[in-house]
């Protein structure tokens, strides 16, 4: 075997062109990562990269991410026989930048298109050496696992072969029957590994005892978030593991520690379901160590992360989400968005940002759903009817210091802030202190009640200038009074914006609590089990009814279907809903 194609499952399309072209080429190559099945072939996959002549590995956005691809480039490396290829605009992860790689990007969506072809190619040769010139045959490709969308077009067809005069012409079938046997053969060993998602699950855990994971920051509001898992699972039959790591480290996709607990616990315990992570940066290196460790527990994921940005729907792994996410919120914001325009109201617009990263925060991703749902965005900002200003997270203040940035708060204008509440908090303690002069912009931004909610109580604040954009209020007459309900007040109080980390957590741990319940006695309580329940049924949470679409979002009252504006009163600590901004705007405030 010629090339071994090391890469990520989500990059298997792209793939496929390059395994292909190399086909084309006359290798014989061995790319597909479904086959990762179990031990057993596990084996045969590490006797196939010893045998091969050069790995190709495919650094992507995901593939950086993925432990085994770089597991499998460092056999290359330690064989001097990688051969790199880019096909994003990434950082090679440490230890694999002294080789230099093949600059494919230019290509992205089929790399073989790139300038730089060539001297991949080139590349090829001088480690695996000149091809045999024959290709790979139907029974190659069976055998080395080729079963992507490239090797399911139709193969050219080959020439008819000339017969010899006066020999038999059965002869010239005998190579395509053994070919067509070798590829049965092929399919039959693979049937006995291959699951619906292309790998057999590890054998079960000895103690089946079931246990939630949750994964969120070790402080701030992953601590918020911690407390309302443990307590809507208080007294259940369900353990709870906290799997924590701090935010920077969350957030710069650096928690190696949190990251090899989710593997050891994958790998010896009945974890029937995940609440988390509450980090989009980290979401898609948990996703993928779910994938790879071969389990398929229930994720309810407590980011809010888009969909598109973490492959949701074209993942295997089965995915839930009781509040919203950046898809709902960014559908909320371009109604906003359109009113305040129509107004006549300038509209500000602060997210985070990261420097020198390839990878795009919280804040850049939400920006980008905001300017799909709002193609006119462009041309609002050369009309100077909206602006968009990036901060970098902790310092946005630092992004406010000229005098053009600061006006906008001195004026009758809608500024939101897209980023951590920490983020909030700062420009509102520096813009917004009762003793500093009134502004006239009104100030939002997305869950900051808690925030709110401190400020007023911590000093004299502009509140009536503050709002909160958010998908819990309170807690629906229908659900009041409910057991879990009275455990929600009795453990943090009466529910409302302040606590909505809190919420979200116990709602997502309400519904793993609640399908248990529903499980048919003496039925093993395992992760599928449980998945078949949650996709099936609808739940009652603190929150609302909870309703999984087809997608695992949430259709009930706190994932997207009610979200809504809030205004926070401290002298009566009570929450306001705005039923429009229009007032507000037009109050008279000291000009500056």
């Amino acid at each position: 075997m010629d090339i071994f194609i090391s890469y990520s499952r989500q990059d298997r399309e792209r793939v496929g062109f390059i395994a292909e072209a190399l086909q084309a080429e006359g290798y014989s190559v061995w790319w597909d990562r479904d086959i990762r099945a179990g031990e057993e072939f596990d084996d045969v996959i590490d006797k196939a990269i010893k045998k091969s002549a050069a790995i190709v590995v495919v650094w992507s956005k995901t593939s950086i991410r993925s432990n085994w691809v770089k597991e499998e480039a460092e056999d290359g490396v330690e064989d001097d026989k990688l051969v790199p290829a880019l096909i994003d605009e990434v950082v090679i992860p440490r230890g694999f930048r002294r080789i230099q790689a093949a600059e494919l990007q230019d290509a992205s969506e089929n790399p073989t298109q790139s300038a730089n072809w060539p001297e991949f190619l080139d590349s090829i040769h001088k480690i695996a050496g000149q091809p045999n010139g024959e290709g790979a045959t139907a029974g190659d490709t069976a055998v080395q696992g080729l079963t992507s969308a490239a090797a399911s077009r139709p193969a050219p067809t080959p020439p008819p072969a000339a017969s010899s005069a006066g020999g038999s012409s059965w002869k010239r079938f005998v190579p395509a029957g053994a070919a067509a046997l070798a590829l049965v053969a092929a399919l039959v060993i693979a049937a006995q590994f291959f699951n619906p998602f292309g790998k057999s699950p590890p054998p079960p855990p000895e103690d089946m005892t079931p246990i939630v994971l949750g994964i969120y920051p070790e402080e701030g509001f992953g601590e918020d978030q911690r407390l309302g898992l443990t307590s809507a699972l208080s007294g259940s039959d369900i353990d709870v593991i906290h799997l924590t790591a701090t935010l920077d480290a969350m957030k710069g996709r650096d928690a190696p520690e949190l990251i090899e607990a989710l593997k050891a616990n994958l790998e010896k315990r009945n974890v029937i379901a995940i609440v988390g992570p509450s980090i989009t940066e980290l979401t898609p290196e948990v996703l993928n160590v779910v994938e790879e460790s071969g389990r398929e527990p229930a994720i309810i994921l407590t980011t809010a992360a888009p969909r598109q940005a973490i492959g949701w729907d074209e993942s295997p792994l089965p995915l839930f989400r009781v509040g919203s996410g950046v898809d709902e919120r960014a559908k909320q914001f371009a109604l906003l968005a359109r009113s305040t325009v129509t107004s006549g109201t300038e509209l500000v617009l602060l997210y985070e940002s990261v420097p020198n990263s390839t990878e795009k925060t919280y804040g850049e991703v939400f920006f980008d759903r905001i300017k799909d749902n709002l193609p006119e965005w462009n041309q609002w900002m050369r009309e100077d009817k909206v602006h968009d200003i990036s901060y970098l997270r902790g310092k946005i203040m630092d992004s406010l210091e000229r005098p053009a940035q600061q006006r906008h708060f001195n004026e009758r204008k809608m500024v939101v802030v897209v980023g951590l509440s920490s983020d909030f908090i700062a420009l509102a303690v520096n813009m917004y202190r009762a003793d500093q002069p009134e502004r006239a912009a009104l100030l939002g931004g997305w869950n900051t009640g808690k925030a709110v909610r401190d400020l007023g109580r911590e000093m004299d604040i502009q509140h009536t200038r503050l709002f909160d954009m958010t998908d819990v209020v309170s807690s629906p007459a229908e659900v009041r009074g409910l057991p879990d309900s009275r455990r929600f007040e009795k453990d943090f109080g009466e529910l409302n914006a302040a606590k909505r980390q809190e919420a979200v957590a116990f709602d997502s741990a309400l519904v793993v609590k609640q399908a248990v319940a529903q499980i048919e006695e003496g039925t093993p309580i395992t992760a599928e089990a449980l998945v078949d329940v949650l996709r099936s049924r609808d739940f009652t949470g603190i929150t609302g009814e909870i309703e999984f679409a087809e997608n695992g979002q949430n259709a009930g009252e706190a994932g997207g279907r009610s979200l809504r504006s809030l205004i926070y009163d401290p002298a009566q600590e009570r929450w306001s809903v705005i039923p429009g901004f229009d007032d507000m705007l037009r109050t008279d405030v000291a000009s500056r």
